[in-house]
């Protein structure tokens, strides 16, 4: 297939001046801090307040959250920034100090400081492999998770969008433990330095868990959107030889009840019990009911609750959803094995296989089982991005030109079909033909191809030469569209004769040719021929566009996600 389900990721926009590997972490994240203090750490450091105001020397720096005087000497309510380099450490009111050299910004906003640095990604997987694996006693095992964190780190790229910074220093992206950096975490690093785990040709979601309880559980389990082939269901043989992590939690109604309330949710009015409603396919409790309140049955999913408990109660107070419940005095009592979601690399097991001699590549496979491990050194390619784009480059000088067609015909095609690209996608352009054809697998005659949220082109300049850039533009970016919305099951020729119909936009009148739906996947999917696909390509558009003059455009539009009507989807015509 040329492409796949999409879902919803976002990427930031980062500086000019940021390096391509460099990521923009906020610090202190969990609590703004109201005032910060700056002292060198080797000779002075510098500070402006904008990029092109003076720049200042300092030893020392204090930083209060106290309003401005503006000149009539009234409080101003106006953002001040400080934008440092050199040495420093800097020291929150609360929290732990972070000491570095990297490129630093203080912005004020309402609340407090948002404080970010600009860090190389292999420092920034450094510290978080610092904090994810304290625990950790054998090689094999840290570097099993150095990959897994720089996978992540590369395929979340810009996790906070809407905020200003690539990630968050808390547990909604990845810890970090900056001071906890040692020498076998450096080793762990270096020794797997630029190295990433593929599915396909794109980074993989290595999602990862301090115990999973003996099973794995499917991606599905606990992001409702993410369904990824090697994010399964498994035992874990190894997880449970050091011995099962047993734990037991009393909880009483009103403490329930006050979570859920400080997260925004209303519980049932003088509930009774809370019983078990559902299971997920690796046995961890999926829905709760909550019974013998007004409303008498309430159901909750047993992550929601998880969640509240925690933030208001401590992460340990359920520690997993693997559990069970019954009533003890007055209270509910879980009783329950494991830590964290269960997705993905489980520490502990990951640790008990290194223990046993396995290496890091091993691990890899055993939680990621069908991804590929490639050396991002080895590929070269140099990353830029704008508000609606990632651009993944062979040739930085030229391939940024694509930039501003593709923001044009984007906002053509959400214009021409009513909704908007909830994402960042990425343009990956290669330098030859024989590139392309050699790493997508396509064949040299395929201008272009979609790969989840990736559209992989052909050079600019080829397709310029040949009066296609923009054509070929147009119907990628209406396949992310398409995908966007689609349930599963969609027919792929509904879906391919959908692009072609929209970026053409002229229904044929030509009579749509004899052939079965059936046949037509078989074509799209397993072209025997250059001929055999245009051929199918012909075939689905002219469907689609007849399917259009027949029903209206926002009809057949409005099909992707309520799923075709029976006779259609069925023809045998």
């Amino acid at each position: 297939m040329k492409f796949a389900r999409l879902f919803a990721i976002c990427f930031l926009f980062v500086p000019s001046i940021l390096r391509a590997q460099d990521v923009q972490v906020r610090l202190f994240a969990a609590i703004a801090p109201k005032s910060i203090t700056v002292t060198s750490t080797q000779a002075d450091f510098h500070w402006r307040e904008c990029p092109t105001c003076p720049e200042h020397a300092e030893r020392k720096l204090d930083i209060n959250f106290a309003p401005e005087k503006n000149a009539a000497g009234t409080s101003s309510a106006a953002p001040k920034t400080f934008f440092i380099s050199g040495n420093y450490q800097i020291i929150p009111e609360n929290g732990p100090a972070f000491s570095g050299n990297f490129p630093l910004q203080i912005k004020r906003n309402d609340s407090g400081f948002v404080v970010t640095v600009f860090m190389p990604m292999e420092q920034y997987v450094s510290a978080v492999l610092a904090a994810e694996s304290g625990a950790s006693k054998n090689d094999e095992s840290l570097k099993a998770m150095a990959v897994a964190i720089r996978t992540y780190a590369t395929r979340f790229h810009g996790q906070h969008v809407q905020d200003g910074f690539d990630f968050c220093d808390t547990t909604h992206c990845q810890t970090m433990k900056w001071n906890g950096i040692d020498s076998r975490n450096r080793a762990a690093v270096l020794a797997t330095r630029g190295e990433i785990l593929y599915y396909q040709d794109s980074p993989a979601q290595t999602f990862y868990n301090a115990n999973c309880g003996g099973i794995t559980a499917a991606a599905t389990e606990a992001w409702a959107k993410v369904s990824e082939p090697y994010l399964v269901v498994h035992a874990d043989t190894f997880c449970p030889i050091p011995g099962e992590l047993k734990w037991e939690s009393n909880l009483s109604a009103s403490e329930i009840n006050n979570a859920l309330r400080i997260a925004g949710i209303s519980p049932p009015e003088n509930w009774r019990t809370i019983e078990i409603e559902s299971r997920t396919p690796s046995g961890r409790v999926g829905h709760l009911q909550f019974l013998g309140g007004t409303p008498p049955r309430f159901s909750l999913a047993a992550s929601t609750l998880r969640f509240a408990v925690d933030r208001e109660y401590g992460w340990n107070k359920i520690r997993s959803d693997l559990y069970e419940i019954r009533n003890a005095n007055g209270k509910l009592l879980f009783s329950g094995k494991g830590s964290g979601h269960g997705v993905g690399l489980c520490q502990a097991g990951a640790e008990e296989m290194a223990r046993e001699g396995k290496s890091y590549r091993e691990i890899l496979n055993y939680y990621y089982p069908g991804t590929d491990l490639r050396s991002a050194q080895n590929q070269k390619w140099e990353s830029r991005l704008d508000e609606r784009f990632e651009l993944l480059s062979q040739n930085p000088e030229s391939d940024p030109q694509i930039l501003p067609i593709a923001d044009r015909i984007l906002s053509e095609n959400e214009n021409s079909i009513g909704w908007k690209l909830t994402f960042r996608a990425r343009l990956q352009i290669y330098s030859t033909v024989e590139k392309y054809r050699d790493e997508t697998g396509e064949p040299g005659w395929i201008a272009a191809s979609t790969r989840v949220h990736t559209i992989r082109l052909q050079p600019i300049a080829l397709l310029k030469s040949k009066s296609i850039l923009e054509s070929t533009l147009r119907h990628e970016l209406y396949h992310l569209l398409i995908e966007s919305k689609a349930r599963a099951g969609i027919p792929l020729w509904f879906r391919e004769g959908l692009a072609l119909y929209l970026a053409s936009a002229n229904a044929s009148d030509s009579p749509v040719p004899e052939i079965s739906d059936q046949q037509l996947e078989s074509h799209l999917l397993h072209p025997a021929s250059r001929e055999e696909m245009e051929r199918a390509y012909t075939s689905a558009q002219r469907k689609v566009g007849a399917l259009v003059q027949r029903f209206g455009k926002q009809k057949v539009l409005s099909w992707l996600g309520a799923g075709l009507p029976e006779d259609i989807g069925t023809s045998e015509r």
